[in-house]
């Protein structure tokens, strides 16, 4: 009796291993990374990575001092990127990527940036945990 279930227990075993069950499996979620260059020194002054929300309404913001008093606020939710850019409490550029853009390796130029400035979205990318 004690050999059959030892022949069973092997038996089941060596059909999970087969089947490709011993590696960890999950999902590699959507990344978009942030990177805002100053034209005139070629710095980048800002270069953060960011993931995408799985959960419908969920979102992610993150606000980043680019230079003197420049900010930009970045919004990531499933439905779409937005980067707003502030100076001195005023909106001075803004933009919306649609997020499915960034489901596979893509880069996205802001068509009307901040004067003296490039501001890309691109992924893949790696957050900083």
């Amino acid at each position: 009796m004690k050999s059959k279930y030892i022949a069973a227990v092997s038996l089941a075993a060596g059909a999970l291993f087969a089947s490709g069950c011993d590696d960890p499996q999950f999902v590699d979620p959507d990344t978009v990374a942030l990177i805002v260059t100053n034209d005139s020194t070629g710095v980048e002054r800002v270069n953060r990575c960011h993931y995408v929300p799985v959960l419908l309404g969920s979102e992610v913001k993150a606000r980043y001092l680019v230079e003197d008093e420049l900010r930009a606020t970045i919004t990531v939710t499933r439905e779409d990127v937005s980067v707003i850019f502030e100076e001195a409490g005023e909106e001075v550029a803004s933009f919306v990527v649609d997020s499915d853009t960034f489901a596979s390796a893509a880069k996205e130029e802001a068509p009307d940036p901040p004067l003296n400035y490039t501001v890309t979205l691109r992924s893949p990318c790696t957050p900083d945990d």
